[in-house]
């Protein structure tokens, strides 16, 4: 449903990313040119003075929340990488749509809290206002989360990207940011918060975002260990036996305990060095090398806290490869 003072400026799934992929990404916090930017239906809008946020379901103080009541809240700043899922369509086509930002919000428990939030809700379904067609399908952009991930200190309704005000394309001036998980969850131009004591219904609950296991289906909700080389790219000149920085990002959900690179395509494997995170922050890697001459296929794999691990292929986080050539 529209309402007054917003327009969709652009209609359809569109991507928009630096054409150097992540070989762009050489600063540990990732300038808005060249972080990635998906949508599903097109880009919406808003006019910050009839912008307004509903929140009801199962709550004992149901209500509309304007910008200037937002802005009003006490704030946080929280870095996290923020990763798309890729394609719901090809959900095992890696797509590595990463970066690492600073959010700076009101924090969603907050909101409930001031709500009164139910003791029988087991989930929160935060609805998007953007509308349109995708995959065949029209319906609001709707996503959920249970009320444990709800809770949690890093789940902001943020204002601000990098110590700017959301700019319309990055879902402004509201949007819904969720550390740790794909961006599919962080919804963008929010417009309602439901308490519910189930999953929300729409498609992008039940028919896109859920990969299957041999468990049952499972919701595309935490990220999964994955690594990047930045550097070398195959557009690097390298030269033989001179020293070489392989470098690159790890992240996931859960700290990244191991990264480890190959430079002969993996057939063997040596241990990088691995920097600490910041709240969710990517971590960087580093590893020398003094190549020899001829080509060479750079791999990177890692492994989190609890030993989960980056699949070599068929996977959304599958292992990196980067061919390089190497002068004599």
């Amino acid at each position: 449903m529209t309402r007054t003072g917003m327009h969709m400026t652009e209609k359809g799934f569109s991507f928009q990313g630096p054409a150097e992929g992540v070989h762009a990404l050489n600063s540990w916090i990732t300038p808005e040119e060249d972080l990635f930017l998906v949508t599903h239906m097109g880009f919406l809008e808003i006019d910050p003075d009839h912008w307004h946020l509903d929140v009801d379901g199962l709550v004992g103080n149901p209500m509309r929340l304007r910008l200037t009541d937002l802005q009003a809240m006490p704030q946080r700043e929280y870095m996290s990488f923020h990763e798309c899922a890729g394609s719901p369509l090809t959900p095992t086509v890696a797509k590595r749509r990463i970066g690492n930002v600073v959010w700076k919000g009101v924090p969603l428990s907050a909101i409930l809290e001031r709500a009164k939030m139910g003791s029988d809700a087991s989930h929160i379904w935060t609805s998007g206002l953007e509308w349109g067609e995708y995959a065949g399908v029209e319906e609001t952009y709707q996503k959920d989360l249970p009320i444990e991930k709800a809770l949690a200190e890093e789940v902001l309704l943020a204002l601000e990207i990098n110590g700017r005000p959301l700019t319309p394309e990055r879902g402004g001036p509201v949007r819904l940011v969720v550390p740790g998980w794909y961006g599919t969850n962080s919804v963008k131009w929010v417009g309602s918060i439901t308490a519910a004591n189930r999953r929300a219904s729409g498609v992008y609950t039940t028919r896109f975002y859920n990969d299957p296991t041999p468990s049952g289906v499972k919701p595309v909700w935490t990220v999964a260990p994955e690594s990047v080389i930045v550097s070398p790219s195959p557009d690097d000149p390298l030269s033989a036996e001179v020293p070489t920085k392989i470098w690159g990002w790890a992240w996931g959900d859960r700290h990244i305990s191991t990264v480890e690179v190959s430079v002969d395509g993996g057939g063997s494997w040596q241990r990088a060095t691995v920097d600490a995170r910041e709240d969710r922050s990517w971590q960087r890697f580093e590893m020398s090398w003094t190549p020899e001459p001829g080509p060479h296929v750079l791999l990177c794999r890692c492994k989190n806290e609890v030993g989960e691990e980056q699949p070599a292929s068929d996977a959304r986080n599958a292992v990196h490869s980067v061919q390089v050539q190497v002068d004599f």
